[in-house]
């Protein structure tokens, strides 16, 4: 019996060398970034990352830790992408998932790691209880829908809170460079927040890019947000642009 793939890929697979890896943010079923990842140029390959046990994936065991979850997603995304640039973003949860798969590929090099893109979440390790509490809070107030199958109930927003509380990853350096995303209302995180990434990610830092809207401030804004990724991927590149936009 085939497995169902666990990652979706949207654009031209041969024709794309870089390839931006969208990592889900916490309470999501589908993934909530296919808008944005469709307004990305050709050449570019959105690769959106979804978790077991949701949506398309509902009669699989879900993934209950980080490390679980990017288990699964590296071994769908190795034979598919081998010898190909990842650019990783990841979102609130995701940044976590970002920073493991940076971790896997950077210690079994299939693909390389291009560069992380870090938005709307605290360094790894910071997670106070009472910190949960007011994200779940907000995020639910401010998201509503993110997904058309919905969370009503909020089980899979506090199964993935939890999953970030609970999360013990290895403490790593990755060399890769760095860029910070941020919404500029953000309740959960503030942009000079994020900077303690740069403990953890080190090379090129690119910059910090702020964004009107709160805590899923990727929801509208995509236009801006897709041109600002292409050209944080131009800078990343060895032959790179300059971001009028950087900090």
């Amino acid at each position: 019996m085939t497995r169902t793939s666990s990652v979706v890929v949207q654009g031209d697979l041969e024709q794309a060398g870089d390839v931006v890896v969208f990592l889900p943010p916490a309470g999501s079923i589908t993934s909530p970034y296919l808008p944005l990842g469709g307004r990305l140029p050709p050449g570019l390959l959105a690769v959106h990352c979804e978790l077991p046990g949701r949506g398309r994936l509902a009669d699989e065991q879900p993934a209950g830790t980080v490390q679980q979850a990017v288990d699964r997603w590296t071994a769908d995304l190795s034979p598919d992408l081998a010898g190909r640039r990842l650019h990783l973003f990841g979102h609130s949860l995701g940044t976590l998932f970002a920073y493991e798969m940076a971790g896997r590929f950077a210690a079994d090099p299939v693909c390389e790691v291009a560069g992380l893109l870090i938005s709307g979440a605290r360094e790894p390790g910071y997670a106070p209880r009472a910190l949960i509490a007011t994200a779940f809070s907000a995020v639910r107030a401010e998201r509503r829908l993110t997904d058309e199958e919905g969370d009503k109930e909020g089980v899979h927003l506090t199964a993935d809170l939890r999953m970030r509380r609970e999360y013990r990853g290895a403490r790593r350096t990755v060399h890769a460079p760095l860029a910070l995303l941020c919404g500029r209302d953000d309740k959960f995180v503030r942009a000079e927040d994020m900077a303690a990434w740069k403990e953890f990610i080190t090379g090129p830092f690119l910059g910090t890019f702020t964004f009107d809207g709160g805590h899923d401030y990727y929801l509208a804004g995509k236009d801006l947000l897709a041109s600002t990724i292409k050209e944080i991927v131009d800078r990343m590149n060895p032959s790179p642009k300059r971001i009028r936009s950087g900090k």
